[in-house]
């Protein structure tokens, strides 16, 4: 979880006691927004070892295509198509599906690979070799923020081909913000120094605050017979009140839509990839 409940009830006030109505609803909603953060960027931000394929889709528009791959822009942030006969990169690059790239311990090209299904596929002799056969495109140690691997070579464009297990995402001091020193943790968590993830803390913070208040504003309002949601008017001797228009009854109750302010602290660390090979 990109943030503790702990965390999540310091800010909210609800650290020192809580109520059983409101651990329920924070229950709700921690995953919601981790989930709504996770599809706004593109991928999960905390740091795990994974096996992947590509490429997942046909990019080429059908097998038979063999003059065409996929490449990224000048700034390897976007990818895009290229044909092999002009205009291809020096190097073709591979765009991986979680940022930031820490590190790849196994990269194998089958093309029978089959997703890993294909028989014998991603044998011994379809591995390839860090610093000759491909190299990632490090900002500094064991960090590649735009997720793009450089190949001797054109990628394979048939989907499943390539398998790729590689360490990605930011270590719990990183999305802390209080990365001081490069260290290797027992289970292989890597945090380099002053790498800062802590945006997308502060989101998820911000987002769970907009949530519970909202649902704050859902609960039953204490009036004859519990009317269930936000005041529409009131009457107190010669002085009423009614609320314009729909009021509060279109505050949504526990979907989470990212507000402004969560929206600016993940913009950093969207990725931009329109299609990872």
């Amino acid at each position: 979880m990109i943030c503790t409940e702990a965390e999540a009830r310091a800010v909210l006030g609800l650290l020192s006691s809580i109520t059983d109505e409101e651990r329920a609803v924070l229950t709700l909603l921690l995953p919601a927004v981790q989930n709504r953060i996770v599809k706004h960027i593109g991928y999960d931000p905390e740091q795990r070892s994974a096996t992947e394929y590509y490429p997942r889709a046909d990019p080429a528009g059908g097998y038979t295509r063999v003059d065409v791959g996929w490449g990224v822009d000048s700034s390897h942030r976007r990818a895009e198509m290229y044909y092999r006969g002009g205009g291809a990169p020096q190097y073709p690059t591979l765009q991986l599906a979680r940022l930031p790239v820490r590190e790849i311990t196994d990269l194998r090209i089958d093309y029978d690979g089959k997703f890993g299904r294909g028989t014998n596929s991603f044998a011994t002799a379809s591995q390839k070799t860090r610093g000759t056969d491909y190299w990632e495109e490090f900002d500094e140690s064991n960090v590649c923020m735009s997720g793009c691997v450089f190949g001797s070579s054109a990628w394979p464009t048939e989907p499943g081909t390539v398998r790729v297990t590689y360490r990605a995402g930011y270590s719990p001091d990183e999305l802390a913000g209080r990365a001081e020193t490069d260290a290797t943790a027992a289970d292989g968590t890597i945090t380099t120094a002053r790498l800062d993830g802590s945006g997308i803390k502060r989101a998820f913070l911000v987002q769970i605050t907009k949530a519970m208040q909202t649902w704050a504003n859902l609960k039953k309002s204490a009036r004859v017979g519990y009317v269930p949601g936000a005041k529409q008017s009131e009457t107190l001797g010669s002085y009423s009140y009614s609320l314009g228009g729909s009021g509060g009854a279109d505050i949504a109750g526990l979907t989470v839509a990212l507000c402004g302010e969560a929206i600016d602290e993940l913009e950093p660390y969207v990725h931009w990839g329109q299609m990872r090979l």
